[in-house]
């Protein structure tokens, strides 16, 4: 035997993907401002449209789904951005006319959904609400959820508002929902009765803090409270911009283990400001409480 194949470097190269499941998380692109409609109604501008198609990179989505919170901008959002470089898709259509043109070729189901645990809910009447609406105002929504939110809303004892942990929990049970359903995936890839490729991908639009809070708790967890606080300064401790996020590859190496790789790079001026590109122990998103 050689020394080559003695070597680490060799041996984790014998590690084959056999399968990934691909998740893309982001905040909604720029939405209206019309005092005409309800908050659930608000659709993306010209300008939001247009951020949200050009994060879009298939041509094939046959198993992809797009998936948003009951507000309509974050279903938009999600369905350019997985469907954005089809020939039939402008980048001009409503929620409605996207969802039509998406959906031709169905017999059932649709290829843009909703899932509550991308939504909010923060009554700004409330004690806690006033000084999250306040932390807003003042560009600092992010900080504020990381450094605050879970203390302030014991402190008020108000359970059924929006933290750092609650959100952080609800991605992490999206997350977990894959993680139990990457087995069976793995086994339909290899199924040579089957025509499935071995990527099933889904697009997940949401709102400034919910995301982001998911992401700084697991760079909390595995990096610790300094690194955390650098992703939170690095998006100016407000949060994501328009159509910004991070990416969650769950991948089954060898037909039977898990990895979970979440991704994000944040740059300005060219220039890399932080960066986090780690295999996430399943204990840590695991540990997520969603209370």
């Amino acid at each position: 035997m050689s020394i080559e194949k003695l070597q680490p470097e060799n041996k984790e190269r014998q590690e084959q993907v056999t399968s990934t499941i691909d998740l893309r998380f982001f905040r909604h692109a720029e939405k209206e401002s019309d005092k005409s409609k309800s908050d659930e109604e608000i659709e993306l501008t010209e300008v939001g449209r247009k951020q949200a198609v050009e994060k879009s990179e298939d041509k094939d989505i046959s198993q992809s789904v797009a998936f948003g919170s009951t507000r309509k901008r974050t279903q938009q959002t999600a369905g350019l951005v997985m469907g954005g470089q089809l020939d039939e898709i402008t980048g001009n259509e409503s929620l409605d006319k996207l969802k039509e043109k998406l959906n031709n070729e169905l017999k059932v189901g649709s290829k843009i959904g909703v899932d509550k645990r991308l939504d909010f809910d923060i009554d700004f009447s409330t004690d806690f609400g006033k000084k999250a609406l306040e932390a807003v105002k003042n560009g600092e929504y992010l900080k504020f959820l990381v450094e605050q939110s879970d203390t302030l809303a014991e402190s008020f004892k108000d359970t059924a508002t929006e933290t750092y942990s609650g959100m952080a929990g609800r991605v992490a049970e999206i997350v977990k929902k894959y993680l139990a359903i990457a087995p069976r995936w793995d086994k339909l890839t290899q199924d040579k009765n089957k025509s499935y490729e071995d990527t099933l991908k889904r697009f997940l639009g949401t709102h400034q803090g919910i995301g982001e809070s998911f992401l700084a708790k697991v760079i909390e967890k595995t990096k610790g409270k300094a690194d955390r606080d650098a992703f939170v300064s690095a998006l100016d401790n407000q949060g994501f911009g328009f159509a910004e996020g991070f990416d969650i590859k769950i991948e089954t190496i060898d037909d039977k283990t898990q990895n979970i790789h979440i991704s994000f790079k944040k740059e300005k001026d060219r220039q890399v400001i932080f960066e986090y590109n780690e295999i996430v122990p399943r204990e840590v998103i695991e540990s997520f409480s969603t209370t």
